[in-house]
């Protein structure tokens, strides 16, 4: 058998086996709230009985009820942004990525610039959420020089876009190349802190469907502890630069079952759509209202490039 042929076959292999994931999924979009406070929506975390949202091009962390209206916001810091309280797109800092983390016996949020650019996209934001505060600010320009080194990534490639906590280890999702990195949550503290010289990543390729041609890149993701598995999202834009906003062409949700993160792993996915037909949801994270077994209710937020953000209320099933 000639190498062609091989990778043909190979080729169509994965593609009927794709087709196959996808057809186990269900997923219903059961309501949209239209998140009129929240521009550009990029992250939302469940704690408790609240929600935690963020923007792209804000300085705010937005709290959310559990019908997702705002109760509140605090700052992430002194920022240079208009009356609305967006900052412009050379001088925003792109926070894109949110996950609920123990560190030292205490929960914590932490808030994750996507790196995408220099100088402002470096910053890691440490969060106490009782106090609703920052209360330390990282530098994490070393630690996605080492990201960078171990996935194989340009400078231009990275754009940190989700993070999840699961069981320890922390979970980067990279989107200008679909890679997921994976580090210690302890480590990568001790790391940023100054306090450890080095720390320990693993990266991993992940296959992920397309549109038109036009290849998904991951947006947001949430750890389920209880099941091992990470749902994340993946959107579609039609453009050749991670950094400019493209045509929207639709999102995916997908699940990943870490005890079997590989590489070039192809997880389950299926496109996000409305019962009016609607299929171009610039999907941006998931967060996990409630869960059992492989059933999920989940809450996704959009961002419409210069619009409202939205927020889904998905029912989401994992078929076996």
């Amino acid at each position: 058998m000639n190498n062609t042929y091989a990778l043909l076959i190979i080729g169509f292999i994965l593609a009927l086996s794709s087709c196959q994931l996808q057809e186990k999924m269900k997923c219903e979009v059961k309501s949209i709230v239209e998140l009129t406070e929240v521009p550009s929506a990029s992250g939302i975390e469940h704690v408790g009985d609240e929600y935690y949202a963020i923007g792209d091009n804000t300085p705010w962390v937005f709290v959310l009820d559990r019908t997702f209206q705002m109760n509140s916001k605090f700052s992430l810091g002194t920022y240079t942004a208009n009356e609305g309280g967006v900052m412009t797109k050379s001088a925003k800092h792109d926070f894109e990525a949110m996950t609920s983390m123990k560190w030292k016996g205490e929960h914590w949020l932490f808030i994750f610039g996507s790196g995408s650019k220099q100088p402002y996209r470096f910053e890691g934001k440490l969060i106490d959420v009782a106090k609703r505060a920052v209360v330390q600010t990282f530098s994490l320009q070393k630690f996605y020089q080492l990201l960078r080194e171990e996935a194989k990534l340009d400078p231009e490639e990275l754009n940190i876009e989700a993070a999840v906590t699961l069981n320890g280890k922390l979970y980067l999702f990279n989107r200008g190349k679909n890679r997921i990195i994976v580090a210690d949550v302890d480590r990568f503290m001790e790391f940023i802190s100054g306090e450890a010289e080095s720390v320990k990543l693993k990266s991993y390729s992940i296959d992920l469907p397309k549109i038109n041609e036009v290849k998904a890149g991951f947006s947001g993701a949430v750890g389920d502890d209880r099941n091992e598995r990470i749902l994340f999202t993946a959107s579609v834009e039609n453009t050749e630069d991670w950094v400019k906003d493209g045509e929207i062409l639709g999102s995916f949700i997908g699940v990943i079952d870490v005890k079997n993160l590989q590489q070039h792993y192809l997880p389950q996915t299926i496109q996000i759509k409305a019962k009016n037909g609607k299929v171009t949801f610039k999907a941006e994270s998931i967060s996990i209202v409630e869960g059992e077994g492989d059933s999920y209710k989940c809450a996704v937020v959009t961002d419409n490039d210069g619009l409202n953000s939205e927020l889904l209320e998905i029912d989401l099933r994992l078929q076996d």
